[in-house]
């Protein structure tokens, strides 16, 4: 049971950065305010130090309030480091308040007041409560919290070596407890941890299906839509629209038959995307042997020389298993005044049709013929 506790806490070194971004930053915050307040509800010890130990009162309020202090400054600073590092920094200062735990027990043990060295169990079990630390640091803060214990009163002190022992016992065992208690709240930490992530990248994988055309995994019509939503009804200047189609795709269907086609669609769409993936540019299934294709920041000339290069690479396609691949393109670069992109599109769609009907294999714009 132990080795799958154990186990289950275990994060894989590939999710740390994530898990400390998304769970130990909130644990840090709530350890940093958790401890403040333990810090400030110690002061009230002061009452009891004033009542049972007057002769030394002054040293004693010395110790607990400049101990506060630094460990207060100390939580401070560790708003800015990493987790790692303020965790590492909040602990240091939990042990150095639990020497002066031992050190004002040791005082009072010169007087016969055994019951001062309780102290450290409060420490051992808030480090395994509520100061939510990982479970290395809980276990070196504990661990030194018992052996400062141990080091300063029996070397230090004159207590009763069976009430050192009896006070052992009970310190290791809320050790023990505390760690086991810590480790299996690191394990469900770690495990919805990573049941979370499982199902955004799940989550993730059905956006990207549901938005990817199955045969090209070109982005399909409702990527297409998202797209232009991106644009909110604004139409830059210079944006090069393509509306582009698989020239005589019905006589690949029928006289190579619907495999062939689908194969000669996926080499055209890969041959596309290869070239405007280099220009950083947008390409989709628009639908059927249709292909639309965005670039920003296009000349006429330069949008005139990317449609021609387009034809050409389709043109060059060549495997033993597909017939002569040619496209048609319809274009159109904006100049910032029109109504909306869909008009933009309709447009480039109408000047698709007329290089369809003005013999296939070419390209033409809005307003001039690209050749």
């Amino acid at each position: 049971m132990l080795s799958d506790l154990f186990r289950l806490s275990k994060l894989p070194p590939e999710h740390q950065g994530a898990f400390n971004r998304v769970i130990r930053r909130d644990q840090l915050l709530n350890s940093r305010l958790y401890t403040a307040v333990l810090l400030l509800i110690s002061l009230t010890f002061l009452f009891s130090d004033y009542q049972f130990l007057p002769q030394d009162f002054e040293s004693v309020a010395a110790i607990r309030v400049s101990v506060v202090v630094v460990c207060m400054i100390g939580l401070w600073f560790a708003g800015f480091v990493s987790p790692n590092v303020a965790f590492l920094m909040v602990a240091s200062g939990l042990v150095l308040y639990n020497a002066a735990i031992v050190y004002i027990g040791v005082l009072a043990a010169s007087h016969g007041l055994d019951t001062y060295q309780q102290g450290t169990v409060l420490i051992i079990i808030y480090c395994c409560t509520l100061f939510q630390a990982p479970l290395l640091h809980t276990a070196v803060i504990t661990i030194l919290c018992c052996l400062t214990y141990v080091v300063g009163i029996v070397l230090f002190s004159v207590t009763d070596v069976f009430v050192i022992l009896n006070n052992v016992l009970v310190f290791v065992t809320a050790t023990v407890l505390g760690l086991l208690a810590v480790t299996q709240r690191e394990g469900y930490l770690v495990q919805h941890f990573l049941h979370t992530q499982g199902l955004k990248s799940l989550n993730k994988e059905v956006n990207k299906q549901a938005l990817t055309d199955a045969l090209t995994q070109l982005p399909n019509r409702f990527s297409i839509m998202n797209r232009l939503e991106s644009y909110q009804g604004n139409v830059p200047s210079g944006l090069l629209i393509m509306m582009i189609d698989v020239d005589d795709f019905k006589k690949v269907n029928d006289g190579h038959g619907h495999a062939v086609g689908d194969r000669a669609l996926k080499a055209v769409a890969d041959v596309l995307k290869q070239r405007i993936d280099s220009e950083q540019g947008y390409i989709a299934r628009y639908g059927g042997e249709e292909f639309l294709i965005l670039l920003e920041n296009v000349s006429r000339t330069s949008a005139e020389k990317m449609a021609n290069n387009l034809i050409e690479v389709v043109s060059d396609i060549n495997t033993f298993d597909l017939p002569k691949l040619t496209v048609s393109i319809g274009a159109y670069v904006t100049t910032g005044f029109e109504q909306s992109i869909s008009v933009c599109i309709e447009v480039a769609d109408q000047e698709l049709l007329g290089a369809k009907n003005n013999g296939k294999n070419q390209a033409r714009f809005a307003g001039f013929n690209a050749g």
